[in-house]
């Protein structure tokens, strides 16, 4: 619509709006919505607290047209008592030219009083917004939180590491029914170069990973503080992906020594899409490589689908629980963008988990149902959900790119879903996708180079950690030498100077 025929319509629809700005706004609580802006809009507000969204002067002149499409809009905002209209991003993204290329520069939240005005205000502008003016797109800042885990008693072993037929909760498992980690860890174990966002409800410092935490960000609070505020969701799904590994303690998680930066994007276990967006934007502003979401959410507004390609255009690969709905074709945000990697539940026996949201969007599965993983800041309990499930990909993609550190997020996407190990049904379903995780097979698609010998611990440098290995083990080996003999490299069933000597051709310091 061009601006000449912006006039006429915009004043009929003044005529006929007229009588919905007759809205009783009663107590509440206060409700957010998101509005896009169209290119070039600039924001005044007036002495009675009206807000007039007008095009940039500098850029184009202004018409008679703009004011009156801005005079509409602020009369409608104002009626309905919208207040604090402010940058979605109130810190903007650090790459200016993607931010503007994905419409993050052009997200505003504006709050009502309840959700009453909410509603009438997203009708009412939204009718506006069908006839053009400075407002693209207005929606609800749609509720949602951590896929919460169902409430079952929860029993058993780290079967989804290494499934060895075990009992779980009275049910036998199925002889490697697993993610096919350990294979994968004679080629790597992760590396610190590798630093991964886990967007969830906080981290709390673990033993297994806290000398790996970097400093993160709550958005909700808007500060630096991110302890566990949902029964250790987040530090359950940390130790998923990155509990160290033969350390004498606990569990190992798929990857051993990622950096983890956490992201708090909830208050407790529930919150807005917008601070999730937010949280995308900071993790990737802020050096994150690997994005963990293990968040369902229903609305799945457009800023917070901008904000998942602003990342993907920087090359930061996304990994997004499928949802614990429960039915077809309801996978939850973010995990139905194209961008993520959708990932949905199995059990011990390789089938899908009934909890577990199922649809198109589903690109693999990997275990979900009586997940062992860490709690608090030493213990260790059971959860379920598909929020289990993500962090078993993430923890793989870590491994992936500690071999190829250029690995981009279409890349990542393709081989770990050629390379699941099909299950449930022959070929793509809508419940697992592509099949359950294989970590060793999507690790060796990217044909690495092999690991130095004297890579003891298999973290991609050959160092004074290595050393300390083969000292651990001085002297004869034991019996079973040729599995248990880490520092044996010359094969004599001993570890002694010889052994030493060859670690040194290696080092790498």
């Amino acid at each position: 619509m061009t601006r000449s025929q912006l006039i006429p319509a915009i004043l009929a629809f003044g005529i006929l709006a007229s009588p919905a700005m007759a809205l009783d706004v009663a107590a509440g609580d206060p409700v957010r919505t998101i509005v896009r802006t169209a290119p070039d809009v600039r924001i005044h507000e007036d002495r009675d607290g009206g807000f007039w969204l007008v095009p940039d002067a500098a850029r184009s002149r202004l018409t008679t047209a703009d004011l009156i499409a801005a005079r509409l809009l602020r009369d409608q905002l104002f009626e309905m008592q919208a207040t604090d209209l402010r940058p979605l991003f109130e810190t903007p993204p650090l790459n200016e030219a993607l931010a503007r290329a994905n419409r993050l520069d052009r997200y505003f939240v504006v709050e009502f009083p309840n959700a009453a005005a909410a509603a009438a205000a997203i009708q009412a502008v939204g009718d506006f917004v069908a006839i053009g003016g400075p407002v693209e797109a207005i929606e609800l800042d749609a509720s949602g939180g951590v896929a919460s885990p169902p409430d079952d008693p929860w029993f058993g072993f780290q079967y989804g590491v290494s499934n060895t037929g075990q009992n779980v909760a009275g049910q036998d498992g199925v002889v490697g029914a697993d993610v096919n980690a350990i294979p994968a860890w004679d080629w790597t174990v992760g590396s610190e170069d590798v630093v991964v966002a886990v967007l969830d409800s906080g981290v709390d410092p673990h033993a297994e990973f806290a000398d790996r935490l970097i400093p993160g960000w709550n958005v909700p609070d808007a500060n630096d503080q991110f302890d566990d505020e949902c029964s250790s969701h987040g530090t359950h799904v940390s130790g998923i992906l990155g509990a160290g590994g033969d350390n004498d303690q606990g569990i190992a998680g798929v990857a051993w020594r990622p950096r983890i930066m956490p992201v708090v994007v909830t208050n407790g276990c529930t919150g807005v899409e917008s601070w999730v967006a937010q949280g995308i934007v900071w993790a990737v502003d802020h050096g994150a490589d690997i994005i963990n979401m293990s968040l369902q959410y229903s609305a799945g507004t457009e800023a917070f689908a901008d904000a998942v390609a602003y990342a993907d255009d920087a090359g930061v690969i996304q990994i997004a629980a499928a949802g614990n709905t429960g039915r077809s074709d309801d996978v939850q945000a973010p995990a139905r963008f194209p961008q993520t990697i959708a990932v949905a539940a199995t059990d011990n026996r390789d089938q899908h988990e009934s909890f577990s949201s199922s649809g198109p969007e589903i690109d693999l599965a990997a275990p979900g149902w009586r997940i062992y993983s860490c709690v608090g800041s030493s213990s260790y309990g059971y959860k379920s959900g598909t929020s289990m499930a993500a962090p078993f990909v993430t923890g793989a993609v870590v491994l992936m790119k500690s071999v190829a550190p250029d690995l981009d997020p279409v890349t990542a996407k393709v081989m770990l879903m050629v390379h699941a190990e099909d299950v449930e049904s022959i070929g793509f379903d809508d419940l697992t996708g592509t099949g359950r995780l294989d970590v060793e097979a999507s690790l060796l698609a990217l044909d690495p180079q092999p690991p130095a010998p004297g890579d003891l611990n298999r973290d991609g440098v050959v160092d004074g950690e290595d050393f300390g290995v083969m000292l651990t083990g001085w002297g004869p080996c034991p019996s079973d030498c040729e599995e248990t003999c880490v520092g044996d490299l010359n094969g004599d069933c001993r570890i002694d100077g010889l052994d030493l000597g060859l670690l040194f051709v290696d080092w790498t310091g």
